[in-house]
């Protein structure tokens, strides 16, 4: 069986898992992980007003092998490698979670699932959440080295307690 690891990315704990679930505090920095062929790198910044919005913003690098830090961006759609931004924000909006991420990384495959919670009723309720799962891909000659691309998207109906966090736990069982 090949194991997967699990990258929860939330302003408050990073979630490396394995065969169990083994949290730890994160907080904005550099945090990397082996993969195939290299290294993910992942710098997170925080922004915050200091009183009811916390932030982060991601941005994903790969190391190679002779140490050159390769910029991954996040494609909309891989028949498009122009539309693309390079960074993903979490969002809180007072405890509640309301945009956050998951990277599920195994030996073959390395996937980021974003979600987004509505959040229109307001904070601290129910929304339904919607989520978009990319795979990083190697890119050929004329596109990106590489670049995280769309690959499914999925949605959570409303549900009193349903959290983002449920959303990117059971979307990422999905994954292979």
């Amino acid at each position: 069986m090949m194991k997967q690891h699990y990258f929860r990315l939330t302003p408050v704990v990073l979630l490396a898992c394995s065969a169990l679930a083994n949290a730890e505090h994160y907080q904005s920095g550099i945090t990397t992980w082996p993969v195939k062929e290299g290294k993910m790198v992942l710098v997170a910044g925080v922004l915050t007003d200091n009183s009811r919005l916390y932030y982060l913003n991601y941005s994903f690098f790969f190391e190679e092998p002779d140490k050159t830090l390769v910029v991954i961006p996040i494609v909309k759609e891989k028949a498009n490698l122009n539309d693309y931004s390079l960074s993903f924000s979490t969002f809180n909006g007072g405890d509640d979670v309301i945009a956050d991420a998951m990277l599920v990384v195994n030996r073959d495959n390395t996937w980021l699932i974003t979600a987004h919670k509505d959040a229109v009723r307001g904070y601290d309720r129910p929304g339904r959440i919607a989520t978009q799962t990319y795979r990083l891909f190697h890119g050929e000659e004329v596109q990106w080295k590489y670049y995280f691309s769309p690959v499914h998207k999925g949605e959570y109906a409303e549900k009193e307690n349903y959290t983002i966090e449920r959303a990117l736990s059971e979307t990422a069982k999905t994954l292979n």
